[in-house]
């Protein structure tokens, strides 16, 4: 049983709370600004707090950059992981990548998450190869689910799994440049006509 104690120590000090904060911030001028238009003394402004203090949480500006990745990743990593669970574990795996490519799409929507992919390339080189081991390793999701699918027989013959894998995901992340909340269709069906292509394809035979 959490003694009130453990329940004490369990919440988040003040130092996480800013750090969280500052990322935050930082995710939301990244966005808007473009993360190469984007200081240090610019993200303590908006924090409300002193410049130099930021140095406490972070040390340096890619250090805040990575981490904005990071999160954007984590959190992309748990929702489609969640996505997956509701729709069953023993349903089709072509239904539980129906699921994690829409859950994809809705976390690129509400996060903008193409953006990410245009600030990877300004990360130093060990932050950078940090970053894309998380990348690779969500990815890794959306290959199992075709893996099984391959090992099933659900697939044609033909076709490089990995390489439909990137393309499906990097249709959808960059859906957040073109796609219009107003418009004819909503995420879900977006991705219904993703995996309508990727299961009918859309020539003739």
């Amino acid at each position: 049983m959490r003694t009130a104690r453990q329940t004490a120590n369990d919440k988040p000090t003040k130092a996480e709370k800013t750090r969280a904060r500052l990322i935050e911030v930082a995710t939301r001028l990244f966005q808007e600004q473009g993360s190469e238009n984007v200081s240090v003394r610019s993200i303590a402004a908006a924090a409300k707090i002193e410049a130099g203090s930021i140095y406490y949480h972070f040390a340096s500006r890619d250090e805040i950059l990575r981490a904005v990745l990071e999160q954007g990743v984590g959190g992309a990593r748990e929702e489609v992981l969640a996505a997956i669970a509701e729709s069953g574990a023993d349903s089709p795996p072509l239904v539980r990548l129906r699921a994690a490519l829409v859950a994809h799409l809705k976390y690129t929507l509400r996060h903008h998450f193409s953006s990410r992919l245009k600030t990877i390339r300004q990360l130093p080189k060990r932050l950078r190869d940090h970053h894309m081991r998380q990348e690779r390793d969500y990815a890794a999701i959306f290959a199992g689910l075709l893996r099984e699918a391959q090992r099933k027989d659900l697939l044609r013959g033909g076709f490089d799994p990995s390489v439909v894998r990137m393309l499906a995901l990097g249709a959808l992340t960059w859906a957040a440049e073109w796609y219009d909340p107003k418009g004819p269709l909503s995420p879900d069906e977006i991705v219904d006509e993703l995996m309508g292509m990727l299961t009918s394809g859309i020539v003739k035979g």
